[in-house]
């Protein structure tokens, strides 16, 4: 969804996130302040911002600023993007270098912004999917891999590269390394080996990640139990499920759900597009 925000003279905005946020600064004087010093962002640029950004959008003591924005998590789209997408998303997300991108009013993501802001005929379902498209455009040059040098295409790791490209995150959730050793034409010990040279994690921390996230998705936006959510999630044990999710986010599931619960009209009430 696009957020809007006016800031007074003097006001300041600090940014929160667990994903990526693109804001554009669409009139005013406004300055980026940052602990090494501040610098002005001309109406029409934009800022691409990482959860490592360290800053905040500050208006000009003369004038108010308006600003345009949305964020994204890709960690959330597992059902779109393929494993190895999301896994570079998140590796960018921790690289210095994209905490802080600036976009010039004529970069053409910039313009495309602009006018989802102004094009009101434009359905929800439409500026949800042309928002990803501007986001993943962003980043397609630095996302394309080159073949790896001396390693033909179709080996154990050629295969599951291709793999891990094409299918989606969401698949993992059910999967199991006897599942994909198959697929692979390896044996199941030789595919983890071969998961954690790829991805940098093992394949049971993986689909935990992907389990876990899928669960926070259930517990924020519905009302199902929590022994649903489990089984839902890839988990048949609920005291496992329980056991795993309070080790990663230190509160059990049904504190996490009163603490992230997404149904209040307070947060909304900024949105000019809702999500359907």
């Amino acid at each position: 969804m696009i957020h809007q925000r006016n800031l007074p003279a003097g006001g300041e905005w600090m940014p929160q996130w667990r994903g990526w946020c693109f804001v554009q600064v669409r009139s005013g004087i406004c300055y980026w302040q940052e602990p090494g010093g501040a610098r002005e962002i001309p109406a029409g640029s934009a800022l691409v911002l990482t959860r490592a950004a360290r800053g905040r959008l500050c208006a000009s003591l003369l004038s108010g600023v308006e600003i345009a924005f949305f964020c994204l998590e890709p960690e959330k789209l597992g059902g779109l993007l393929s494993l190895r997408e999301q896994h570079s998303f998140k590796t960018a997300a921790s690289a210095e270098k994209w905490a802080v991108r600036e976009l010039a009013p004529e970069h053409p993501a910039a313009g495309r912004f602009k006018k989802l802001c102004l094009d009101y005929s434009v359905s929800n379902l439409a500026v949800r999917l042309q928002l990803l498209q501007l986001f993943v455009d962003l980043f397609r040059s630095e996302f394309e891999e080159e073949p790896a040098e001396g390693a033909p295409e179709m080996d154990g790791r050629g295969r599951l590269r291709r793999l891990l490209d094409q299918m989606a995150a969401s698949e993992f959730v059910e999967l199991s390394l006897s599942d994909l050793a198959p697929k692979l034409c390896c044996s199941a010990r030789h595919v983890s080996r071969l998961f954690r040279a790829e991805m940098g994690a093992s394949f049971r921390e993986k689909q935990t990640e992907l389990r876990l996230g899928k669960a926070c998705e259930m517990l924020a936006n519905s009302n199902a139990k929590v022994v649903e959510v489990a089984l839902t999630s890839g988990y048949q044990s609920n005291s496992l499920f329980s056991l795993l999710f309070k080790k990663r986010f230190g509160v059990s599931p049904g504190k996490w759900r009163q603490q992230h619960a997404q149904n209040s009209p307070a947060g909304r009430k900024n949105a000019r597009w809702l999500s359907v």
